[in-house]
């Protein structure tokens, strides 16, 4: 089985403004970040995605000297402001880098934007010495969010851009990467307020703001979303919305709303 090469296709550089307002380090992340490349006894990190620094603001805190990349110049603008980092644009495909030159590298909500999974992960496989630690979203978090239970059409949009977890170690083996070991995380919804970070705060998604900056909503239909929000207010002040997410409850605490995989360089 093979991840898919859908790509999202939003143009980063003409929502970087609305992008930035709405983004933070998640705690979580960031710590499961830094604990799993100090595990690697990484110092040099090239992170691909880096998007508007968030991430790799908190990875410099902890001391790690970063080699930062995206393809959106104004994404790396805003990024240069907030953390200390060598900033390069590049392609995830072509990284501007000699073989081995850093000691590991991180991305964090990067993998669904690469066309060439399989190539890119070659690629960065070349440039590392020691491995990878990757934020990812799998088929496996999405399947156990309750937000399907309001927005079943969901499904069409995201479950074909997000690959099995198995699926999606075994593009990292074919990879060249050795042992990969996977974790869930769950988001705590402060601050980091992507698609996921509601699963914890279901008053989030009737913020228009919240839902325009996640490519989920964003492209649902505008009567599908209506419905949904709709069925969502009832049970909210009902108090049947308890029952509804603890269906998703058992799933939910074994998938976690991301997962970390590190994978060793082979």
């Amino acid at each position: 089985m093979s991840a898919p090469a859908q790509q999202t296709g939003i143009d980063y550089s003409a929502v970087a403004e609305n992008y930035d307002r709405s983004r933070r380090a998640e705690p979580a992340i960031a710590e499961a970040l830094c604990n799993a490349l100090d595990a690697m006894r990484a110092r040099s990190v090239l992170e691909i995605g880096a998007g508007t620094g968030n991430y790799t603001a908190a990875l410099a805190a902890r001391g790690f000297q970063i080699v930062a990349g995206d393809r959106s110049a104004p994404m790396i603008d805003r990024g240069r402001a907030k953390a200390r980092a060598r900033w390069l644009i590049f392609d995830a495909l072509k990284l501007p880098l000699r073989d081995s030159s850093c000691d590991a590298a991180a991305a964090v909500n990067v993998l669904h934007h690469l066309g060439d999974l399989g190539a890119a992960l070659a690629e960065l496989g070349r440039v590392v010495r020691t491995g990878a630690v990757l934020h990812a979203v799998v088929r496996e978090n999405l399947q156990a969010l309750w937000y399907r239970h309001y927005f079943p059409e969901i499904d069409r949009i995201l479950i074909p851009l997000h690959p099995p977890l198995g699926a999606l170690i075994g593009v990292l083996l074919r990879a060249g990467f050795g042992p990969v070991t996977a974790a869930p995380v769950a988001y705590s919804g402060a601050g980091d307020l992507t698609f996921e970070s509601g699963s914890s705060r279901p008053e989030l998604l009737f913020d228009q703001g919240f839902r325009d900056a996640t490519s989920g909503f964003r492209r649902l239909g505008a009567q599908a979303v209506e419905r949904g929000l709709a069925a969502l207010r009832e049970d909210l002040d009902s108090g049947r919305f308890a029952e509804i997410r603890a269906r998703f409850e058992s799933d939910h605490a074994a998938a976690g709303d991301c997962v970390i995989l590190r994978a060793r360089a082979g």
